[in-house]
């Protein structure tokens, strides 16, 4: 690329600070605004201090007044790790100003997922919806995907685990794999996935149980076990540190600068599988 991406965060807790430092260091890349939840103690200070580097004169704006950074900023891309609530509004106000959605928020419900869609079909910029910033889990879902469809016979058991500060849970991961590998199998995801075991609850091998685990520091983990009476397979994936998802996020940054406007997914722009036709913008009018 010959002109520096121009950068947006929204959020700046641990995984921001992770992408922060690496976007710093990358060549091809401009971080121009870092947002915060107004009234922060975040707020007000220059990211080089919050992250024990020198200054680098990016100052935290708060929330309450994103319109007006966004404006001066010009971010082409915004990068959110927020929560759903905020990141909706956010988002739609990034989206006024022209700027690619790269979301790495989890925790959406269906609805809260189709109204992002709709605002980046409204003003017309690109939507990856990344709940998986990670290249190593990008290949274990295309893996599960693959293996479910052979391994159809056997129990099925996803195990994630996380650190103590993580606030859903099961992760969205462990639930975005349990629902393929749910399909791969020829389940009904809506009726045949469980959360945990309780009680006389036995496998009965046409569900798939997700289990959570938080504790300590753990970035995250995600196993699938598939057991038969005769063998046991396991697939998992652990990230040894938060460089691991901004590994993935300089890549869907290059993606998105690179296309037209649409609605990808990082597996697609990781070139895992076949890519799912890409979401054509409608022009739509938001007077």
């Amino acid at each position: 690329m010959s002109a520096k991406v121009r950068v947006a965060l929204f959020g700046f807790g641990r995984m921001s600070q992770a992408a922060a430092r690496n976007l710093l260091r990358n060549p091809s890349v401009k971080l121009v605004l870092v947002a915060s939840r107004s009234g922060g103690e975040k707020i007000g200070r220059d990211i080089g201090d919050i992250l024990g580097i020198p200054a680098t004169g990016l100052i935290v704006k708060g929330a309450d007044q994103l319109a007006q950074s966004l404006a001066a900023a010009r971010p082409s891309i915004v990068v959110d790790f927020t929560n759903p609530e905020a990141s909706l509004t956010n988002l739609k106000t990034a989206a006024k100003y022209g700027a690619h959605l790269i979301v790495g928020t989890t925790g959406y419900t269906k609805f809260q997922t189709e109204a992002l869609r709709s605002i980046a079909n409204m003003y017309e910029v690109s939507l990856i919806m990344a709940p998986n910033l990670s290249i190593g889990i990008n290949v274990l879902i295309d893996s599960a995907k693959k293996m479910a469809k052979v391994l159809k016979g056997f129990d099925i058991e996803v195990i994630e685990e996380h650190h103590r500060h993580k606030k859903d849970a099961p992760s969205g991961t462990a639930i975005r794999l349990a629902r393929l590998i749910a399909e791969g199998v020829g389940i009904n995801p809506e009726k045949e996935l469980i959360f945990g075991r309780q009680g006389n609850k036995s496998a009965k091998g046409r569900e798939i149980a997700i289990h959570a685990i938080r504790g300590g520091g753990t970035i995250g983990v995600h196993k699938i076990v598939f057991i038969s009476d005769n063998e046991r397979l396991e697939i998992k994936h652990e990230s040894l540190n938060r460089n691991a998802f901004t590994d993935c996020l300089i890549k869907v940054i290059e993606y998105v600068h690179s296309h037209p406007p649409g609605i990808y997914s990082v597996e697609e722009i990781l070139g895992l599988g076949t890519p799912a036709p890409v979401a054509k913008m409608v022009k739509m009018d938001v007077s």
